[in-house]
């Protein structure tokens, strides 16, 4: 029963098992001149997107809108025209909100068998014509094979962003940290050093999707790329090297919806260098077509630099950081601390659910 914009919630909503839900996705991706290079996270993670969505409007019978991923992990390289798949199904409900994990497989021409590659969290939530949330979806039901599975996992996720929460949180409640605290011997020589403030790139436009909704929100695949492309970018210019992949996003959450009127602008810096990687944050702030002014939650991605034959690249500029800057020294010690739970724990969403 409609009330005004909004639906009302069901006393009892029906429940739908997870494999009610399952979806996947395969395609051969990338431009077929470039056959066997490297492929940029900007598409996987875009189809990573489109198969969320496939996944929470099955369930929900609503139109989904991306409100977050979690700590997204790209190990495995991936090609040019290599034949990649992604499977998704959702893992636990809110009250409008769906929690999605989704696995990405892929096989090279010269292979038998697919290998796991990407694994994720998305968080969608279902809104009706107007953008409104939905609370009346479908309940989930672990009352089937995939949701005996999927209980542990969904309390396993929960528990991983709890920690990685609480491992930052104390950082932001410190305004006297030192250099000598926080950053780490040098394992690699540095030839030359920059400033935070000197690694910024800036951009400004607005997001370029193929379609929009009819409420005007752009989708979130469209922004996911263009992140990616700032984020590369950026390591590229401090590096040197035009060879830099996109290992690992931390937690992205999205609490107001991008539209098409909108310019969104940018700011991309490097917040932390180790030995082949480096992080990208990445700040967000929304022009809205009435003046207004709003900022987003930071992204931050874990860059690996390489060379064009393959192996990691030693990076050998250094960031020069200076005790009155507080805010680069935090940015940093989050870095290395995001860094540090990145290592603990390898892999962590493929050892929870079956292949």
């Amino acid at each position: 029963m409609q009330n005004g914009s909004r639906i009302e919630k069901l006393e009892n909503p029906i429940s739908r098992t997870i494999e009610e839900s399952t979806d996947f996705l395969a395609d051969i991706i990338g431009d077929s001149s470039r056959a066997g290079e490297r492929i940029q996270a900007g598409p996987v993670l875009k189809m990573m997107y489109d198969t969320a969505v496939s996944v929470a409007l099955r369930h929900s019978g609503y139109r989904p809108v991306l409100l977050g991923m979690d700590r997204i992990d790209l190990p495995r390289r991936i090609c040019h025209m290599d034949l990649v798949r992604l499977e998704a199904q959702i893992i636990s409900m809110g009250r409008s909100s769906m929690a999605i994990e989704v696995k990405c497989f892929t096989k090279q021409p010269t292979e038998r068998e697919f290998t796991a590659a990407h694994v994720g969290f998305v968080t969608m939530v279902s809104v009706d014509e107007t953008g409104n949330p939905i609370r009346n979806t479908p309940r989930l039901s672990y009352e089937s094979p995939r949701g005996i599975a999927a209980k542990p996992l969904a309390e396993h996720r929960k528990a991983q962003i709890l920690e990685r929460r609480q491992a930052l949180e104390w950082i932001d409640q410190k305004d006297d940290f030192r250099v000598s605290d926080v950053i780490e011997s040098e394992q690699t020589v540095r030839y030359d050093y920059m400033k935070p403030e000197e690694t910024v790139v800036n951009v400004k436009g607005q997001i370029i999707s193929q379609n929009v909704h009819l409420d005007g929100r752009v989708k979130g695949g469209d922004f996911l790329v263009w992140l990616d492309r700032v984020a590369t970018y950026t390591a590229r210019q401090f590096t040197r090297n035009d060879q830099v992949i996109t290992l690992s996003i931390n937690d992205m959450l999205f609490k107001r919806p991008l539209h098409a009127t909108d310019r969104i602008e940018l700011f991309s810096r490097v917040t932390y260098v180790r030995t082949h990687t480096l992080e990208i944050s990445i700040d967000i702030i929304v022009h809205t077509l009435e003046g207004e002014q709003y900022p987003l939650e930071s992204v931050d991605f874990l860059i690996l630099n390489y060379h064009s034959s393959g192996p990691k690249k030693k990076i050998t500029t250094g960031l020069l950081l200076n005790d009155d800057d507080q805010d680069s020294l935090k940015n940093y010690i989050k870095a290395r601390t995001r860094y540090s739970f990145w290592k603990s724990n390898p892999e962590s969403h493929l050892t929870q659910s079956p292949v």
